[in-house]
Parts: C-alpha cells; sequence; structure tokens
C-alpha cells in the first residue's frame, strides 16, 4: 500500500550567530577575466570543444570532464569493451592512453600495431561506445613502463640526446609520431572521431629546454595531421610551459610509493588540505591573490585553466611499499580537488592492466613484472576496486553539475592555511555554488570540531548552514550545495551531498545522501512553489522558506517539491551505503538510476548485471519509486586443486651406463638474458661433482640438497653440463632458469641424459626418495595448480588466490603471466585471461618468501610478517561471474530529454 505523503507547516525562523571561524565574505571578490587558448581545429558545428583559462566548454556549454586512463597495449583486446563499459558506466567520459613506444617497437624497424598493440581498433571502439579520446603520444611516458617507454635501442644510441631538441632525436620521434598518426588518421575530433586531445611527453623538466622543446613537439604532431581541440602537458615539477599553447595539468598522489622507504607512514602532504598550490608544497603560489580573509584565483596570472590528468585514487605496488588504498583516500581525494578549483577529473588509472612481456625483458621500471593493477576503480582482471564506490558518486556528480560548477571559482578561507583548523572551501560564481569540507587524513588521525555552521557572505545575501551548529567528525568529507536552481526550484541549501539526477515527464529527480553523521536538511525558496512534503521528516514553512529537516534517510526518503505548474520535483536522500550501490546509465534513449551490489554496465541498448553470485538483485527507480527485481541462474561450482612441489620433483634419479660420468646438452633461444639460474641436485655421495661448460660447480648442501647459483655459469647458446659420480652412485638434479623476459625454464635429468663416455643413454633409477621440501634458506614455495577449463563466452572464471609471501609468480607453459607484490588480500587471476585460455592446465605458482622480518618494507598492520618468511599458498577460491541482461521491455523508463 502506497504510504500517504506527510504535510507539515509551521513558521521557521533562520538564524544564529556564526563563529567568526566559519565565516567567508565574497561580497567583494572579482572573477578572473575569460580568456581563450590558441589550440586546434575545435571540431564541428554545435559541438566546438573550446579551452579558456578557466574551464573546457562543449557547444559553448562549460563542461567539467571526467577522464579515466586505460592502456590498452596492457589490456587483451578482447577485454577492452568490457572494461570501457565499466568505465562509462561509472561517469567516465573521456578515455586518457599513452602510446607506448616501446610496446610497439621493442626492436628497432619492428613496429606493431597487431592484437592489442591495435590502437586504431581501441579508438574506433570508444567512438562506437561514446567516449571521447585523449591520447597520450610520447615519446617519453613513464608509466612505470621501462624506460618510461623509449626503446632501448633508442636510449642506448650513441649518436644523439634523448629528451631533448637534438635533430637526430627529433627525426626517430618524427618517424614515431608519424606512424601513430598514420593509425588514426580520420578519428581526430574535427572529422567526426573521437580524439580531442593530445598530451606531448610527459614529466619534463629539463631547465631552459621546455618551452623549446615542447613547442617543437606540438609543431611537429600538428603538421603531422594531430590538430586537436586541446594540446596538454603534465605539470607538476616546476617547470615553465608554452603559456597559451599548450595547457599544464596537474597530478596529485596520497598515496605515493616512490616518495618514501621503510616501515613508516607517508608523511602527511599539502595535497590533504585545501590549496591553492597546483603543484607541491611551495610552487604555483603566483596564481593566488588574497582579499581579506579569502584566498582565490589571480586573474592577471591565471592563464590556463586547473585540468588534472593524474589523480591518484589508487595507487601502485613498489617493491618496498604495499599499501591498501581504502575507499575514503579515494572520496577525500576527488573532494579536495574540486573544492581547490579542478575543472577536469582525470584519473590515473582508471582501469589496470597488465604489462606485455617483451622478447627481451619484461617492461617494467619499477613495480611488478606484469601485474599493473593499481587497486584502479576497474582492476587488473575486470573486478571492481574498493574506491569505485566513492569514485562513481563523484563522476555522476560532475556529470550531472559539473555546467554548473565549471565557470565557479575556488574560494578558500585563510584560515585553511593553518592545518589545525578545519579544512573547508568555496566554489561560487558570486550568487551560486557548493560547500566543501574536509576532515580526513590518509593514515593519519584528525580531531572532531564542535560547534560549526558555516556562513557564505555574498553580495545580496548571507547564507548559513546547517541551521545548527554540528560537530565534524574526524575522517569526514562532504560536498554541500546552495542557491541552486534544481529544475525551476530554489534549493536554498542543503546539508546532504547530491549524487546526480533524472530528468522524468513531469519533472525531475535528484538524490542526495547523508553522510559521516551530519543530519540531512534541506531550505527551499522559491515563488514557484506550491508545496513541499515529505512521509519521513518535518516540513517547515516560515518567512525564509520551505525548511525539511529530521528525515530518516533511506531509498524512500523523497522530499516532493510540487510547483505551481503542477509539475513535481523530487529530493531523494539516500543513506550512505545505499549511495554506495547507486549507478546511472541510458538504454536506448532512456535514462535510469538504480541501486545494485552487482556490477552494472550498459551494453548493445540493455542493462547488464556482472555478478560473482548466481542470483542478483537490481532496485530500479521510477516515477517516485524503487522497484526490486531479483535474477536468478544455474550455480556452478567450480574448484581449483593444487599441490606443493618439492625439489627435483620432476627429476629422475640416474646413473652412468659405463664409466662415471652422465652429461646433457642444453641450448637456449632466447634473445632475452638470464636473470637468475639455480642448480639443485641430491647423490648417494657426498662426492659428486657437477660441470657446466667445463668449469667446476661450487655447491653448498641446503637441506635435503646441494644447491649452487649457476647464472654466471650458463649462455644464451649451448649449455654442456655434467656430473662425475663415484663407482654406483646416483643423482637427481634440476637447473632452474629465470629469464629476464620472464620465461622459466627447468632442466631435469632424465633419460635423455647420456654416460658421455659412449653417449650411451643413462640407467633410470625409480622408487628412490627425493628431498621433501626446499630448505628454508632458500625462502621458496614452489605449487602446481590444476583449475577446471572456462566456460567461455563472456562471464569470466577467476581465481582468488590467499597466499603469504613476498613476491608470486603465475606460470604458464614456462611463461610469466600474472604476479603479485604480498600485501595481505588476495591475488586475483582471470583464467579466462590467460594465453590459451582453452587449456590452461597445470599452471606453476612460484613464491618467494621474506628474507627477514626486519626487510625496510611497508605492510599494513595487518600482515603477520612472520608468517611471510617461509612461503605458503592457503587456498585458491575459484568464482564463476554472472552475467545478467535486462532489456528495455523490463523497465518503465523515463526519455532523456
Amino acid at each position: 500500500m502506497k504510504k500517504k505523503l506527510l504535510l507539515i507547516t509551521a513558521i521557521l525562523g533562520i538564524g544564529g550567530n556564526v563563529s567568526a571561524q566559519y565565516q567567508i565574505d565574497l561580497r567583494k571578490v572579482k572573477s578572473p577575466q575569460i580568456s581563450y587558448l590558441n589550440m586546434g581545429n575545435p571540431g564541428p558545428v554545435g559541438k566546438e570543444i573550446r579551452i579558456n583559462n578557466l574551464f573546457l566548454e562543449e557547444g559553448g556549454v562549460p563542461q567539467l570532464p571526467v577522464m579515466g586512463e586505460i592502456h590498452y597495449a596492457r589490456m587483451n583486446p578482447r577485454y577492452w569493451r568490457d572494461a570501457l563499459l565499466k568505465m562509462k558506466a561509472s561517469g567516465v567520459n573521456i578515455v586518457a592512453t599513452y602510446c607506448i613506444w616501446n610496446l610497439h617497437e621493442e626492436l628497432e624497424g619492428q613496429l606493431s600495431w597487431e592484437g592489442h598493440l591495435n590502437l586504431r581498433r581501441f579508438v574506433e571502439l570508444c567512438q562506437e561506445l561514446g567516449l571521447k579520446v585523449h591520447l597520450r603520444i610520447g615519446p617519453y611516458c613513464n608509466a612505470e613502463i621501462r624506460n618510461g617507454g623509449l626503446p632501448d635501442w633508442l636510449v642506448n644510441h650513441k649518436q644523439l640526446e634523448t629528451r631533448s631538441n637534438d635533430p637526430l632525436y627529433l627525426a626517430y620521434v618524427h618517424r614515431w609520431y608519424e606512424a601513430l598518426y598514420k593509425q588514426v588518421a580520420g578519428l581526430m575530433y574535427k572529422d567526426g572521431g573521437p580524439i580531442m586531445a593530445i598530451q606531448l611527453e610527459n614529466e619534463y623538466v629539463k631547465r631552459g629546454q621546455i618551452v623549446s622543446h615542447l613547442t617543437t613537439l606540438k609543431q611537429m604532431a600538428v603538421q603531422l595531421g594531430f590538430d586537436v581541440p586541446l594540446y596538454s602537458m603534465t605539470h607538476w615539477m616546476d617547470s615553465e610551459y608554452p603559456k597559451g599553447e599548450i595547457v599544464p595539468y596537474a597530478g596529485f598522489y596520497i598515496e605515493a610509493p616512490w616518495t618514501t622507504s621503510g616501515k613508516e607512514e607517508i608523511p602527511t602532504g599539502n595535497f590533504e588540505f585545501f590549496t591553492y598550490n597546483r603543484l607541491s608544497d611551495n610552487i604555483g603560489t603566483d596564481i593566488i591573490k588574497i582579499e581579506g580573509e579569502v584566498e582565490s584565483l589571480s586573474g592577471e596570472n591565471n592563464d590556463s585553466p586547473f585540468f588534472t590528468c593524474e589523480v591518484g585514487v589508487g595507487t601502485t605496488a613498489f617493491y618496498h611499499r604495499r599499501a591498501v588504498v581504502p575507499e575514503e583516500m579515494a572520496g577525500e581525494m576527488i573532494n579536495l580537488r574540486l573544492g581547490c578549483g579542478a575543472n577536469m577529473m582525470g584519473y590515473y588509472m582508471y582501469a589496470g592492466g597488465t604489462n606485455p612481456v617483451g622478447q627481451v625483458t619484461t617492461m617494467q621500471s619499477s613495480g611488478p613484472r606484469v601485474s599493473y593493477d593499481y587497486q584502479a576503480p576497474v582492476r587488473e582482471f575486470g573486478t571492481l576496486g574498493t574506491v569505485m564506490q566513492e569514485v562513481k558518486k563523484y563522476n555522476y556528480f560532475m556529470n550531472d553539475f559539473g555546467t554548473e560548477l565549471a565557470p565557479a571559482i575556488a574560494y578558500l578561507p585563510t584560515s585553511n592555511q593553518d592545518r589545525n583548523n578545519l579544512q573547508w572551501a568555496v566554489r561560487s560564481d558570486g550568487g551560486k555554488g557548493y560547500l566543501f569540507c574536509s576532515n580526513y587524513l590518509y593514515k593519519h588521525d584528525r580531531r572532531d570540531y564542535e560547534k560549526v555552521q558555516f556562513s557564505i557572505k555574498l553580495k545580496n545575501e548571507t547564507i548559513r548552514m546547517p541551521q545548527e551548529e554540528i560537530t565534524v567528525q574526524g575522517g569526514t568529507y562532504f560536498l554541500w550545495p546552495f542557491n541552486q536552481q534544481m529544475d525551476k526550484v530554489l534549493l536554498k541549501y542543503a546539508t546532504a551531498q547530491p549524487i546526480c539526477s533524472m530528468e522524468e515527464e513531469n519533472g525531475s529527480t535528484f538524490f542526495f545522501f547523508e553522510d559521516d553523521g551530519i543530519p540531512a536538511e534541506y531550505l527551499f525558496t522559491d515563488e514557484a512553489i506550491q508545496e513541499v512534503r515529505t512521509q519521513n521528516g518535518s516540513v517547515q514553512k516560515g518567512k525564509n522558506g520551505w525548511f525539511v529537516n529530521q528525515l530518516k534517510a533511506g531509498k524512500d526518503c523523497i522530499i516532493e517539491v510540487e510547483r505551481k505548474d503542477g509539475a513535481i520535483v523530487r529530493f531523494i536522500t539516500l543513506t550512505e551505503e545505499e549511495s554506495d550501490l547507486i549507478w546511472k546509465g541510458e538504454m536506448k534513449g532512456k535514462e535510469f538510476i538504480a541501486l545494485t551490489n552487482a556490477t552494472l554496465v550498459s551494453d548493445h541498448g540493455n542493462i547488464v548485471l556482472i555478478d560473482n553470485n548466481p542470483q542478483t538483485a537490481i532496485e530500479v527507480y521510477n516515477n517516485g519509486q524503487f522497484r526490486r527485481q531479483v535474477y536468478q541462474k544455474e550455480s556452478r561450482n567450480i574448484q581449483a586443486k593444487f599441490k606443493a612441489l618439492s625439489p627435483l620433483e620432476n627429476s629422475q634419479w640416474i646413473s652412468a651406463t659405463e664409466g662415471n660420468e652422465v652429461a646433457r646438452t642444453f641450448i637456449l633461444h632466447t634473445l632475452s638474458t638470464i636473470e637468475k639460474a639455480c642448480l639443485r641436485f641430491a647423490s648417494t655421495s657426498p662426492n659428486t661433482m657437477c660441470f657446466i661448460n667445463g668449469k667446476e660447480v661450487a655447491a653448498q648442501k641446503s637441506g635435503d640438497y646441494y644447491k649452487a647459483d649457476v647464472t654466471s655459469f650458463l649462455t644464451t647458446e649451448k649449455n654442456s653440463v655434467s656430473f662425475i659420480l663415484a663407482d654406483n652412485e646416483i643423482v637427481a638434479s634440476e637447473i632452474e632458469i629465470l629469464l629476464k623476459n620472464g620465461k622459466r625454464l627447468v632442466w631435469n635429468t632424465d633419460g635423455t641424459w647420456v654416460s658421455s663416455e659412449k653417449s650411451l643413454p643413462v640407467h633410470i633409477i625409480k622408487d628412490k626418495n627425493k628431498p621433501l621440501k626446499y630448505a628454508d634458506e632458500e625462502h621458496i614455495g614452489i605449487y602446481e595448480v590444476y583449475v577446471p577449463r572456462p566456460a567461455g563466452g563472456e562471464e569470466e572464471t577467476r581465481m582468488y588466490i590467499s597466499y603469504q609471501g613476498d613476491v608470486a609468480n603465475l606460470y604458464q607453459d614456462g611463461q610469466l603471466v600474472a604476479d603479485s607484490y604480498y600485501d595481505g588480500t588476495d591475488w586475483i587471476v582471470s583464467v579466462d585471461r590467460l594465453k590459451d585460455a582453452a587449456d590452461v592446465n597445470p599452471l606453476i605458482i612460484r613464491i618467494d618468501g621474506l628474507k627477514s622480518i626486519d626487510e625496510p618494507i611497508y605492510f599494513e598492520k595487518n600482515v603477520d610478517l612472520k608468517k611471510c618468511v617461509v612461503p605458503s599458498l592457503n587456498s585458491i577460491q575459484v568464482k564463476q561471474e554472472y552475467r545478467f541482461v535486462i532489456t528495455p521491455s523490463d523497465l518503465n523508463l523515463a526519455k532523456v530529454k
């Protein structure tokens, strides 16, 4: 039964004294003058993208773009679409991607654009899905890739200086840019394609060369055909830049493993507070002006908008630092950047990936050799990261309210300069805006602030919120609107955070959430209002308008504002937990809002729910209520099996047929080099000697076997291995070889060995025990894993691997396909994404343990380091993905206007 809506009217007075600490006076501030930058062709008529010194506009309308980084070359192309759909579903509208030179041309002259390197297909797919593209064409990228993306053959070239205006270097860059352009010709924004921006170089800080080199690269790119509405560079290392020609982008990382070492927490930095400094703690102050007790933007010096391309809501793994980021770090980061005036939110990374393995080396510069998971919103193997819940709420906010927010200047109380004070900021055009507050520090405590009430002095009025003083608890961050027209209804303020909106046939619905223990209240004042009512709170009408409070947040907490023209505008206040479940999308011209624990994407005109459970549910909003639907599939119970391998597991005991020598020749066919090689053998005689390529190996007893590092003994060509045995003695041996390109080889004693005097086959001795385990001093565990063949199709099969140790590597047919730095969480690997996934067995997992609990490595407090010294594989849980398709006929949705 539909509950009767309750209307309460009373006399309301809004006022009271406000602590001076929480006042900001904007009556005399002046906004900077708008000036447009010298960019390329803005694009088709009516869709022109133009950049001014404050924001980006499309078709003359201010925008606050949401940009997410994904690297096409770090992902199997079969899964590009899946990742892009998840990005779009969570509010991303621009895809940024590095074009990494050394992945395309590892060996000089051998450029490849096939498979995961098919840039054109990737860009076309972005266009197909309605996503714009921001190409980052280098030549240098960083990206935690080898040489920052420059090929080895270029870096080692003796006749040129890389990353300079050296003519020979520029000739190679011209060749690279030209090859890139040929791949994407016809896909520029002016041509109706999705490529709307180009980034040149990255983190370029050669003093005296910055302007000339970046200008040279831009001219080269433009002459080749990269004619786009926006040219950018990264700018967070106190560098100059070609003003008016190239937009400098900022980057922000709170969890920055490259800044520290050892077991200590990262110190709190400037970026965790509201500040106008865009580069570091003491750089970028020239754009700031102070009027009274307010910091704002200096119009005279502000020649570029505040755009970002590397807002880190996750983090890459570094060997010396294994931090696990919470979702709150992501929310705090975005809230701070918006409050400081950011007008493009560019995330790095948004979708994790896997480094391709080169012919010569693995391609990482730091971090795991192949994993580039980044704890991103979309993780390496397609699951959603913890941070996604916070990220998508802010993305939806920027999508739906960015047109109003982008022109609004950030104003910061000078009290923020004392970090012991509550941190807050206002973005406003002088009449309307948003208040931002942050009382959260990453991995550091923040105290509660009592008796907080904010006062914003505008030219014609003063906005105070909330009505009564509140306590802002440690760990809190939020944004509140004031003086916002919401479908012809004036919201004077709300102490709930807006997420998104939805247009319906007879009015719009706006979705908010009550966060961090602060009661939600709303004040409406508009002559257009006929009536305000709610069934879950109190409505009071006074001289200042309609005041709504005492709300019980939840999906049925609906405020209905009836306009005098009969339209109904609704405001829904979700709980914080419900807000984590919200998804906004569009299917066949109709938009929808839904709550679900599942991952949600819109594809081919349908909603697709993705869940690890065979039963899932969705609640779809329509016309004032959420309608719940449950979907069921047949459960598939899949289990993996694994066993620990012992030393010499696949080696056979052998003896000489004649004489006392057994031998074999092994040939390494590889362009790579040997990173590490270990000889292990057991013998019935302590006097057994081993020779490799004619050199005697001095092996040491290690547990129940002998061991030696033989890296320097082996070559990448022919290798002769022999053992000299006493009479009637036997030997079992293995040489484990790890190549720099990720290949793992094991040479075992078996029936292919010979008695060297007459090249006679050796004797095989059976039923002889071998060592049971690896010696403690080796700190390794090696496991053989069998997992059922994947079902195929779009529903992935993933292993959730629980282990303890230092570093784990997964090999398939001797090739490294996945790896992990242990951080206390499960290691997730998609079976479907492995090479030749139809027949993956057996897989080998090699786990190296910590050498000592005193290693200078940062781990989260829940990690028991003692258990990491002797590595172990505890369990492998196989989770089957289920996909549920919901067609438009299942739903009654509002048309997108």
